[in-house]
Parts: C-alpha cells; sequence; structure tokens
C-alpha cells in the first residue's frame, strides 16, 4: 500500500513538472530543479493535510459514538506543527535564493557579448566586438547565432515602448525598458534553434516580433562570423 502510495506522488510530481519544456540552458536546468522541488513539497504537504481530513472525515463521521484522544494545552505539539511549516517556507525561500544568483551570475570572461535592442516592432543584434548587427521586422525575425557551452552576456535594452525578451525553452523572460538597460546571461547546452518572441503587448504589431537564437559549435561560429565579414 505504501509503495502504491508513492508511485502515485511521483507519477504525480512527474505529470506536473512535465508541464515544463526541457530547458535549453544551465539557468533554466536551475529552475526546473526549483521547480520540481517546489512541486514535490506541494504534493507531499497537500497530500498530507487532504488525506488526515479525509481520514477524519470517515473515521468519525456522524453515527460514530467514540471520539479521538482529545488533547489539551499541549507545548510540545504546538511547536511541532509551527516548526514544521516555518522550516519549509525557510528551505524554499533559500532554494530559490540560489537559483536567483545563479541566473543572476556574471562570468568573468563571458563567451560572447551580445547588445540586444527592442523597437516597434523589431529586434536588433550586435556583436560589438565584430562590429556586426543583424536586424529583422519581417515575420520570421532575425536570427543570433551564438556559441553552445559558453556563458552568452546580453545587454538588453528597447528603443521606445516596454519590450520583453523571451525563449520559453530558457525559462527565461526579461522586460526591455526605455532608458535602462538590462545584463544578463546564459549558457546554450545544445545545439539548435530556439525561437523567441516579444513578451510585452508592446502595440498594433506586437505579434509580429518573433526571433531566433541558433546554437552552434565555436568552429560554426566562427565561421559564421568570417562569412557575415565578408558579406557587403
Amino acid at each position: 500500500m505504501r509503495a502504491a502510495r508513492s508511485g502515485v506522488l511521483v507519477g504525480f510530481v512527474g505529470l506536473l513538472v512535465g508541464c515544463v519544456p526541457a530547458a535549453a540552458t544551465a539557468e533554466g536546468r536551475a529552475v526546473t530543479d526549483l521547480y520540481t522541488g517546489f512541486m514535490v513539497v506541494a504534493v507531499a504537504v497537500g497530500g498530507t493535510v487532504f488525506g488526515l481530513a479525509t481520514f477524519a472525515i470517515l473515521r468519525y463521521r456522524a453515527g460514530k459514538t467514540d471520539l479521538p484522544v482529545q488533547t489539551r494545552g499541549s507545548l510540545r505539539l504546538e511547536a511541532v506543527w509551527t516548526a514544521i511549516p516555518i522550516l519549509i517556507i525557510a528551505g524554499l525561500f533559500a532554494g530559490t535564493l540560489l537559483v536567483l544568483n545563479r541566473v543572476e551570475a556574471r562570468s568573468s570572461q563571458p563567451g560572447v557579448e551580445l547588445r540586444v535592442e527592442a523597437f516597434r516592432w523589431g529586434w536588433s543584434f550586435s556583436y560589438p566586438t565584430a562590429g556586426l548587427t543583424v536586424s529583422g521586422v519581417d515575420v520570421s525575425g532575425p536570427e543570433a547565432v551564438l556559441p553552445v557551452g559558453e556563458p552568452i552576456r546580453v545587454t538588453l535594452a528597447a528603443n521606445d515602448v516596454v519590450h520583453a525578451f523571451y525563449v520559453p525553452v530558457f525559462l527565461f523572460k526579461r522586460d526591455a525598458i526605455p532608458g535602462r538597460e538590462s545584463v544578463f546571461e546564459f549558457t546554450v547546452d545544445e545545439p539548435g534553434t530556439y525561437r523567441g518572441q516579444c513578451a510585452e503587448f508592446c502595440g498594433i504589431y506586437h505579434y509580429r516580433m518573433p526571433f531566433s537564437i541558433r546554437a552552434v559549435s565555436r568552429a560554426e561560429y566562427d565561421a559564421w562570423l568570417s562569412s557575415q565579414a565578408a558579406t557587403p
């Protein structure tokens, strides 16, 4: 019976965690781990509370003459049921701080520095060290090419109204606010093309602000930079 309950618990947590897309960055995996921890604690607490409540309702429902043991003024019990929630909350708070620090961490030597500027209604990706800029306002949006396995430092800005840099599989969203630059980093784990979108309503053509991140090996990235530099 206990094994069956454990299986149900694990399956339920797996179902909830499965609602989150598989993270494509190191920072996204940290967010996934935190989310999984929250789900495990939530299911355990909810299962305990609802299980005990259901047991009490069925065991001591109307028509039963025997009453549960009555305990009055137990400081030990009061301390236990006060300490357990405090410890749970403290653990979740500590885990959240650790993940926030991981997401906001800055490497001493990023692999690539990328400046991202949002405007109505498109994106501009600039590589300052390479003197290269990629822009696009069409329905497919511009594509930024980046190396995998290296920290990418992004400086995010907006030229007009509030926009948002959002890549679902990165499990990351950051607002682009006019007059305020935001700096963050991410490290893509696997090669591939990852779609993004402006996630703040910025006007009538907000829906026409997609973009994509294409992650490639360092050799492919260097070759791409060379080909772009050779293109008029």
